[in-house]
Parts: structure tokens; sequence; C-alpha cells
């Protein structure tokens, strides 16, 4: 007996290792064969890109936010308490 990919009900196995088969098959011998294991996880050549993607995304990020910080410090003028800041605006009264 011949088992149709179609009549299987799941394309992958359970945490149990089962495969679901339409009703057709029920009391009757049924032999699988593995044809492949797949790794649920990232090999170790993927986790280093992706390691690697981060850090330089993580260095952009933190260039980008300088930048902006510092455009946006120098937006507000100079501090109270600095040499030559007039909290009055000029008026000496």
């Amino acid at each position: 007996m011949n088992v149709e990919v179609d009549d299987i009900r799941t394309k992958e196995a359970d945490d149990r290792g089962r495969l679901y088969l339409g009703t057709e098959y029920a009391n009757k011998r049924i032999t699988v064969a593995i044809v492949e294991v797949a790794e649920d996880q990232p090999n170790e050549d993927e986790l280093a890109a992706a390691y690697r993607n981060a850090a330089e995304s993580a260095r952009e990020i933190t260039r980008e936010f300088e930048q902006v910080s510092d455009e946006a410090w120098e937006s507000l003028g100079p501090a109270p308490g600095v040499e030559g800041y007039d909290a009055d605006g000029g008026n000496d009264e």
C-alpha cells in the first residue's frame, strides 16, 4: 500500500514524531520512512551572521542618536551659568 502525500493531514510530525493520515488508513499497518531531519535551531554560521548584523545595526543607531542629540543640544543655546548667558535677554536693570 502506498500513502499519497496529499493523504497526510499534517506535513510535519508532532513533538512525539506522529503524522496523521486520512481515515482510509484506519486499522491498517503503515510504515513511514524518515527521509530528512531538520534542526529547529539555526546553525552557528547563521547565528554569527545575525550577531554581526545586530552589532552593526546597534553601532549605526548609536551614531545616529549621537548626531541628533548633539543637534538638539546645540539648538537650545547656551545653558544658564555659562559665561555670556543673559537670563534677562540683555536688560541690566
